[in-house]
């Protein structure tokens, strides 16, 4: 092992920040690779070999996890709160009990390049900015370094994110603190942030896209579409299953390759409470379904399930099992399969736009598909005849 983070490979990488915010020196930085993810680079005239880097790394030195005691189906009584929120609105509703105790909310939000990163905020009327899905990988920045500066002083911190940030955040602080909440959600996956913006650039070359919604539910949470705000006031609206943008992430052309080895996965976890969405309704609690979407909550600590208890005047929910969370939503426990169509897009992709690389793909999966399909309905076939033979 390097005596600093230099000698992580890539794919044990989750581009955290734990190692560039516990850096007594400033001596790494977090530079974008030729497949558009941040990496560390460590300075070597800088660096001291003090090796903290390595220690609040969570790849080498995974957090303790929390078993899950309760889950939970759930949505927000107030329809504003429920249709402006990705699934049931459950976030929301714990940040403004976090807000109203005059604690700090962090979360991912776009800056005015539509770049992703963490921010914090402290005013109900900030909430907006680190509500809902967002579908790509944000920079952490100094944020864990704030977070600590302001646990200190006793206030009382939301801190939202993917498994592995706040998987980073624990081992960076390497404390327990009881004015800490740490949510995280069921991830799929991390897309690439610079696959990002060159879509945004091949799209909309120069009319510029000042907002960003990833799940607009006016028609179900069945029928969403990505929403883009331009400068010049005009809204274009992409289906959701028809996003290249959003077929190249759920075909993981362009996931982080840590993904494809995730150790946060799972039902027990670092976090206080992990959020989803609850696809499986229709099988286990019907009585709860809704056109609008329903949040999926699992609670790993006490300190988790006082929150959550708190906020139960503002809910319609009910009692649920993770495995019943788990049966439709796989992100919950399963990584991701990598082939060799992620290899494919990033040949490709410097040549062709990355509409055109995804639709190949696709057409490239569906004839393989079919291929094996046929196959095997040659063998079925065969199978019945020799089963046939056998009889007589």
């Amino acid at each position: 092992m390097s005596c600093n983070i230099s000698g992580l490979k890539k794919e044990k990488c989750y581009g955290c920040y734990a190692c560039y915010n516990i850096c007594p020196l400033n001596a790494i930085d977090m530079l974008e690779d030729e497949e558009g993810f941040e990496y560390p680079k460590v300075n070597e005239e800088k660096c001291i070999n003090c090796k903290r880097c390595l220690r609040a790394c969570p790849s080498i030195n995974p957090p303790h996890v929390n078993s899950d005691t309760a889950a939970y189906a759930c949505y927000a009584k107030n329809q504003e709160e429920h249709m402006s929120s990705s699934s049931g609105g459950i976030f929301a509703i714990i940040a403004r009990k976090i807000l109203k105790n005059k604690g700090m909310v962090f979360g991912a939000a776009f800056d005015n390049q539509m770049k992703l990163g963490h921010i914090s905020i402290e005013d109900n009327n900030e909430l907006y900015k680190v509500k809902g899905t967002k579908y790509i990988q944000s920079s952490i920045g100094t944020t864990f370094v704030k977070v600590k500066e302001n646990l200190k002083k006793g206030r009382m911190i939301l801190f939202s994110g993917t498994p592995c940030q706040i998987a980073g955040l624990k081992a960076f602080l390497n404390e327990d603190y009881d004015n800490l909440l740490c949510v995280d959600l069921i991830c799929h996956g991390v897309p690439s942030p610079g696959v990002w913006k060159r879509y945004l650039k091949e799209q909309f070359g120069s009319n510029k896209v000042i907002s960003m919604q990833f799940r607009n539910k006016t028609r179900g949470i069945n029928d969403v579409t990505l929403d883009y705000t331009l400068t010049n006031g005009s809204v274009f609206r992409e289906h959701y299953k028809e996003s290249s943008y959003i077929q190249g992430f759920i075909n993981n052309y362009y996931v982080r390759p840590s993904c494809f080895e995730c150790k946060f996965k799972g039902i027990d976890r670092c976090s206080d409470i992990t959020i989803g969405d609850f696809w499986s309704l229709k099988e286990f609690h019907p009585e709860m379904l809704n056109q609008y979407g329903v949040s999926s909550v699992i609670i790993h600590s006490k300190k988790g399930e006082r929150w959550f208890k708190d906020c139960l005047d503002q809910l319609i929910y009910c009692v649920a099992k993770t495995e019943e969370i788990a049966i439709w939503n796989e992100s919950l426990i399963n990584t991701i399969d990598k082939d060799h169509y992620r290899n494919q897009f990033y040949e490709m992709w410097n040549n062709k736009k990355i509409e055109e690389i995804v639709y190949e793909l696709n057409q490239s999966k569906i004839k393989t598909r079919n291929k094996q399909n046929k196959a095997i309905a040659c063998i079925k076939r065969i199978v019945r005849r020799i089963d046939r033979k056998s009889v007589v």
